[in-house]
């Protein structure tokens, strides 16, 4: 009994220090980029690295930033945005160590990276409003919390990724093993822009209650809930509402 006791111990530890230190690959999806032509380029240089993105509808008065998800080709959304939001400059950087950008992803690197992005571009628009999805909304929401944001767009979020990993490895202890735990929730009483929050009606990905513990939080600032029935966590931009809806929040 002793025995067969210390084995599970033993193999329970190993697990939890492979979440440990494996955890951030399991969290981060690195895609190469795909080759794209008849967008404009942009490159940002921060702490040694270079984030290389595109702009697309380059030179209006509203800029969009957009942060992807956690396996997401941003420049893959170049032609959607370039039909549904003609009136803003949209910037899709690839996070550090995505398609052509250097470096390694952390939590605190995505948000040091979207604040020196957000002060470069903002002196070239009259407004900037920001559009995260899944990951990416965990890192709108920081630079909604900190800097003047016109309007917040989350697609798929959640209430923080820390808990989205509870849900996932219950039987682990993992408030004391994630680096990366993109608190949200925490941020949102900071956060005065007009928001608009978008849900994948069957999403397996986020569960439900992480985004509903999310919306709670949110007070006047939150303009609009759409859920848009049957799309999943990766198709939810594929339905017609998806692109009626974001155009009405751009507006």
């Amino acid at each position: 009994m002793k025995s067969a006791l210390a084995t599970f111990l033993i193999v329970y530890l190993a697990f939890c220090l492979s979440l440990f230190l494996l955890q951030r690959k399991l969290l981060y999806y690195p895609q190469p980029a795909n080759d794209v032509v008849g967008v404009s380029e942009i490159s940002f240089n921060t702490d040694g690295e270079q984030l290389n993105g595109w702009v697309v509808n380059e030179g209006r008065s509203k800029a969009l930033l957009y942060y992807g998800g956690n396996a997401e080709n941003v420049e893959d959304n170049i032609l959607f945005f370039r039909n549904v939001s003609p009136n803003y400059s949209v910037y899709l950087i690839p996070y550090r160590g995505y398609g052509r950008s250097t470096g390694n992803p952390t939590e605190s690197y995505l948000y040091s990276d979207a604040l020196h992005i957000y002060q470069q571009v903002k002196t070239k628009h009259d407004q900037i409003s920001l559009m995260g999805r899944s990951l990416g909304s965990g890192v709108a929401t920081y630079v909604a919390a900190n800097r003047q944001v016109e309007k917040l767009i989350l697609v798929t979020p959640y209430d923080s990724i820390e808990n989205v990993a509870k849900n996932i490895y219950w039987m682990f202890p993992v408030s004391l093993l994630i680096k990366d735990k993109f608190q949200s929730l925490n941020r949102v009483e900071n956060i005065t822009a007009k928001t608009f929050i978008f849900i994948a009606g069957n999403d397996k990905i986020i569960p439900r209650e992480r985004t509903e513990q999310l919306i709670a939080q949110f007070k006047k600032q939150l303009m609009g809930i759409i859920d848009i029935a049957g799309a999943g966590h990766d198709s939810i931009s594929q339905y017609p509402e998806f692109s009626v809806e974001l155009k009405h929040a751009l507006e």
